[in-house]
């Protein structure tokens, strides 16, 4: 399960999605786009077959703005994109109605579909969440992953230890270590002599998270993806032979 979250702060980028593989196990980026009659350019080779399929559609099935010719000009401008860039093997193109995704590892490439004059085009890097290892047991673990959070600032404590603290209440697929609930039970029996301790303003990076289904990562970088860090699998050690 990919997880997609706005980024405001990398440019040149609008999304990022954190994945297990990239794009078709390939491609870094993703453009996404969206005009109308894009649709009809789908099926045509060159702009000249564009001008040939739109005369023979019935006029009740355009919508009303396809006639607009800066949107028409577009559509020839991205059948000549798209021919000369899939011929080069370099990007993949699929188009569902009037929406399409451009997938390529050449950011560069994609950003000059903005040029096309196509309208908004929103762009997607692919975060990739390897696991930094598997740790081996000798009886076979509880839990199948591991995620350990990092040394971070915690600008409000008080919001965050009493949201995450709520979290681990509220779900049956998350298991903080021992450490990780001293740690929030600590702070809680006395919040305001703690909000005064150095330990409570920092997430510790010896501290985890157990869970056992590969989604679940998802929901956990959703709320909480900016103190997390590395994750492990969790399996019994294999036996000598």
């Amino acid at each position: 399960m990919a997880l997609l979250r706005s980024v405001n702060n990398v440019p040149n980028i609008d999304y990022y999605e954190y994945r297990e593989t990239n794009f078709y196990n390939k491609y870094t980026y993703r453009a996404k786009l969206t005009i109308d009659g894009l649709r009809y350019a789908n099926y045509v080779s060159t702009p000249e077959q564009l001008d040939k399929r739109l005369s023979l559609v019935n006029k009740d099935w355009v919508r009303a703005n396809l006639s607009d010719l800066e949107k028409i000009k577009g559509l020839k401008n991205f059948i000549v994109w798209r021919n000369t860039h899939r011929k080069l093997g370099s990007v993949t193109v699929r188009v569902e109605g009037d929406a399409s995704s451009i997938y390529s590892d050449d950011l560069d490439l994609l950003l000059t579909l903005k040029d096309l004059g196509l309208g908004t085009v929103k762009i997607t890097e692919a975060q990739l969440e390897q696991f930094a290892g598997t740790k081996y047991y000798v009886d076979t673990p509880k839990h199948n992953y591991r995620i350990y959070l990092k040394n971070t600032h915690i600008k409000d404590v008080y919001t965050f230890i009493n949201d995450i603290n709520n979290t681990f209440k509220k779900s049956k697929e998350l298991f903080p270590s021992n450490a990780l609930k001293v740690w929030i039970n600590e702070y809680l029996t006395r919040p305001t002599v703690s909000q005064q301790n150095w330990r409570y303003r920092w997430t510790n990076g010896n501290h985890s998270i157990d869970y056992d289904n590969e989604s679940t990562l998802s929901y956990l970088m959703l709320m909480y993806g900016h103190i997390l860090g590395k994750r492990y699998k969790l399996e019994k050690r294999p036996e000598l032979v």
